[in-house]
C-alpha cells in the first residue's frame, strides 16, 4: 500500500471510533427498558449490551464473584470464537508475507533504488507465490464493525458497571467518559496512589500488549522509508490507544487487553499447531510430485561388438 492509503486508512479508523461512541450517550443509557434509535443501535449496539447484561446476570446467579469482569471476559471470549475464521485468514496472511521476506530482501537489494521496478518485481513475487499482500489486513477490516459495536456497547452499559470491582479494579465504570485525564491529578493530590497505580494497570497492560503484537505478527522490514512509516503509524497508534484507554471506562480497557491476549493466544496456537502442519503436509506433497514426476533413466542398450578378431584366431581359421 502506498503512504496515501495508510493515511487514509488511520483517518478512517480513528473517525470510525470517534463517530461510533457518538452514537450512544456518554453516560449511558438502560438498554432493557431504552428503545434503540437507527440500524446502528437496533442491529449492533443493543444486542451486544444484552448479552452482556445476561452474563453477568448468569455468572451473578451462580454466585460467582466479579460477575461484571467475567462477563467482559466470556463476552471476549466468545467473540474471539466467532472471529477465529477471519483471525486464521489474518495470520495465515502474515505467516505467507513471512516466509517470503528473504526474497523480498533480495528484491530490495537489487532495486533499491528503482522504486517503480521495485514495487513491480514485489506484485510480481506475490503473484506467483499465491499471496495476497493485504491478506493480513482486509480480516481486520471486516472486524472493526464488531469492535466498534462492542465499544458502543460497553459505553451504553457503563452505569450497569458502578461500584463493580474486578480483583484489583475497585470500579469498572471508572474513570468516566466525562473526567478525561483529570482523575489522574485528582487521585495523586488525594495521595490516593493505590488507586491511581490500580487504574493505570490495565492502560501500560495495553499498551505493552499492542506492542508485543505488533512485534510478533508484522513481518520483519526490508527498510526503505515505507517500512519505517508504517512502523512509526503503529506506534503512534499504539500510543494513541493507550492514551485513549486513560479516558475511558476500565471495563473497556479490560475488554481490549483480554482480547490482545487471547490474539496472541490464537496466533501461537496456529502457528505452532495448524501452520506447522499445513507446511509439513505440503512438504510431503511436493515431494511426493517430484516423486512421481521423475521418470527412470532409459537403460543402455549394449552396442553390437566391432571389435577386430585377435592375430591368433584368423590363422586358426585358415588352417
Amino acid at each position: 500500500m502506498k503512504r496515501k492509503h495508510w493515511i487514509v486508512l488511520a483517518v478512517l479508523v480513528l473517525a470510525t471510533l470517534t463517530l461510533t461512541g457518538c452514537g450512544v450517550p456518554l453516560e449511558g443509557v438502560d438498554v432493557t427498558t431504552t428503545q434503540p434509535d437507527g440500524f446502528w443501535q437496533t442491529f449492533v449496539v443493543w444486542p451486544l449490551a444484552n448479552i452482556l447484561i445476561w452474563l453477568n446476570q448468569l455468572l451473578g446467579g451462580l454466585g460467582i464473584a466479579y460477575s461484571w469482569g467475567w462477563a467482559i471476559i466470556l463476552f471476549t471470549l466468545g467473540i474471539k470464537l466467532i472471529t477465529f475464521p477471519l483471525n486464521l485468514s489474518q495470520i495465515r496472511g502474515m505467516q505467507a508475507q513471512k516466509d517470503l521476506q528473504p526474497r523480498l530482501t533480495e528484491l530490495q537489494k537489487k532495486y533499491g533504488k528503482d522504486r517503480e521496478k521495485l514495487a513491480q518485481e514485489q506484485m510480481k513475487l506475490y503473484k506467483e507465490a499465491g499471496v495476497n499482500p493485504l491478506s493480513g489486513c482486509l480480516p481486520l477490516l471486516v472486524q472493526m464493525p464488531i469492535l466498534f459495536g462492542l465499544y458502543a456497547a460497553l459505553v451504553a452499559v457503563g452505569p450497569l458497571l458502578e461500584n463493580a470491582g474486578f480483583y484489583w479494579i475497585p470500579d469498572l465504570s471508572y474513570p468516566k467518559y466525562n473526567h478525561g485525564l483529570n482523575w489522574v491529578p485528582e487521585l495523586w493530590q488525594a495521595g490516593d496512589y493505590i488507586a491511581l497505580v490500580a487504574y493505570l494497570i490495565l492502560p501500560v497492560l495495553l499498551v505493552v500488549t499492542q506492542i508485543f503484537m505488533q512485534k510478533w505478527m508484522t513481518p520483519p522490514s526490508t527498510g526503505g522509508e515505507q517500512a519505517k512509516m508504517m512502523q512509526n503509524m503503529s506506534m503512534i497508534m499504539t500510543l494513541f490507544f493507550g492514551w485513549f484507554t486513560l479516558q475511558v471506562p476500565s471495563g473497556l480497557t479490560l475488554y481490549w487487553v483480554i482480547s490482545n491476549l487471547l490474539q496472541m493466544g490464537q496466533q501461537w496456537a496456529v502457528t505452532r499447531f495448524l501452520l506447522k502442519k499445513e507446511f509439513s503436509a505440503a512438504e510431503t506433497v511436493g515431494a511426493s510430485a517430484m516423486t512421481v514426476d521423475a521418470k527412470p533413466a532409459p537403460a543402455k542398450q549394449d552396442k553390437p561388438s566391432t571389435a577386430v578378431p585377435s592375430p591368433k584366431r584368423v590363422k586358426a581359421k585358415g588352417k
